[in-house]
Order: C-alpha cells, then sequence, then structure tokens
C-alpha cells in the first residue's frame, strides 16, 4: 500500500501526537472521524421527543406528543417555536465553556458537526438565519460571537443576518440572574434595522443555550415588530427543567 504525502503526514502526526477529546482533552480518540472520546460522547443527551410543541421543552413521563407545556399556555412567548439539540450537561456544557471563554475553534467544529445531526426543524422554511448578538463592549471583550460562528457552520446554507438585529444595551450576564429578573434584564435591550430586508418574513433565531427563554424572547418581539411574519429559534443546547 502507498500512502501520498498528505496522509503519511497525518498518520505520523498522529502517532508523535495523538489526537486529543475536544470536551475533556484525554486520550484516548474513538475513531478516524470523531472529534471526542467514547465517555464524552456517552454524557451527550440529545433533546428528543415528547416536547412542547412551542417551546421545546421536554415532558418527562408518557405525555406523548403534540402538547404544549403550562408555562407556554400560561405566557404564549413571542417566537413561534423553539428547539435545541442537546441537553446543557455533560460534555456539550464543557464544550460550549471551551467556545465561548477559550476562543476553542476545535471545540466548535466538534460541538457544531454534532449539533449538525439532531437539527429538528424540517417544518421551518426560513428566509435568514439570525444570531442572538452580544453588545459591541463584550464583543470587543471577547472579539467574536459564538452564536454567529455556530449559525455559519450548523446552517451554511441559509442567508446569515449580521446587521440586521444588535444588542442596544450591555446588559448583566443572565447566568447571574433568577428567571423574573432575566426577563426585566433584556426588556429592551435589542433593536432591529427595521423594515427587515425585502423578502425576509421567516427567521430562524440562533443562541448558543436556551435556559428561561428570556433572551430569545426579547429578540423575537422586536422582528416581529420590525415585519418578520414568524420567528423559529434554535439553541445548541437547552436547560432542561422540571415540567409545570
Amino acid at each position: 500500500m502507498q500512502w501520498s504525502p498528505a496522509k503519511l503526514f497525518l498518520i505520523i502526526r498522529d502517532i508523535l501526537f495523538p489526537p486529543c477529546c475536544a470536551a475533556c482533552q484525554a486520550r484516548p480518540f474513538v475513531q478516524e472521524g470523531d472529534r471526542l472520546c467514547h465517555d464524552c460522547l456517552e454524557s451527550i443527551r440529545p433533546i428528543e421527543p415528547p416536547v412542547c410543541t412551542v417551546c421545546g421543552q421536554p415532558f418527562h413521563g408518557p405525555q406523548g406528543t403534540g402538547h404544549t407545556c403550562g408555562r407556554c399556555i400560561k405566557d404564549p412567548p413571542s417566537f413561534n417555536t423553539a428547539r435545541s439539540a442537546f441537553q446543557y450537561h455533560g460534555s456539550v456544557r464543557t464544550l460550549i465553556h471551551r467556545i465561548k471563554y477559550n476562543d476553542d475553534g476545535y471545540a466548535l467544529r466538534a460541538l457544531a458537526s454534532l449539533a449538525m445531526e439532531h437539527v429538528l426543524l424540517d417544518y421551518v422554511k426560513p428566509d435568514m438565519v439570525i444570531p442572538v448578538p452580544l453588545h459591541s463592549k463584550r464583543l470587543r471583550k471577547r472579539g467574536f460571537n459564538q452564536s454567529l460562528r455556530f449559525a455559519g457552520m450548523i446552517f451554511p446554507h441559509i442567508p446569515l443576518g449580521i446587521d440586521v438585529l444588535s444588542r442596544t444595551l450591555n446588559t448583566k450576564p443572565q447566568t447571574e440572574l433568577s428567571m423574573k429578573e432575566r426577563l426585566r434584564n433584556v426588556k429592551n435591550a435589542f433593536e432591529t434595522a427595521s423594515p427587515l430586508p425585502e423578502g425576509v418574513e421567516t427567521i430562524l433565531l440562533l443562541d448558543d443555550v436556551y435556559t428561561t427563554g428570556a433572551t430569545v424572547r426579547a429578540c423575537a418581539k422586536v422582528l416581529k415588530k420590525a415585519g418578520a411574519k414568524e420567528v423559529h429559534v434554535f439553541t445548541v443546547a437547552r436547560t432542561v427543567m422540571v415540567n409545570s
């Protein structure tokens, strides 16, 4: 068997510097094409039906399909639907932290590749994907918007709206706040270029993590005021809460 110089280089590289798992950064690596070790792959929990038909919150128990959760009945969100690929748990949580706080491109490629296999949005035909923006001060400090990077990698064939939605208030990090505080924190924090680009009626709003939904609710509200007929949300992960 003869190997090309490029293939031979990769073989020698992997012998001298064995590939590390993108999450735990430990060895051994699983197999060619994977970026996570066996244990980290096993810790991933995809979001699977049955889920709330509106916000995508998983139901615990034999509720079946086609149900709306108590919160969405009591307080209907401004978005039409929300879906997530994974629970914010285990190696998914680790990967998101590496991406956001270490600018880890290897972790980004690993998680984006996995998320592409768990996109449950066949019923949506978006005209544009819009990432949840960072405030300019936070963007300068971090140097990048992880939601923008996810949007381009997970939905490469959908037009990307970079400057359509902006964050005008430099709010406190949502992780530090209660649910009620999160809602107040992002109130009036976003605005859009008005009107929306011609022909853009159905928007796919993308964020990294869905916790209470306060951020995507605020974004969807202003997008609909700007002319969007439908706003559907996709997040890479979500915090799974006890059903109401």
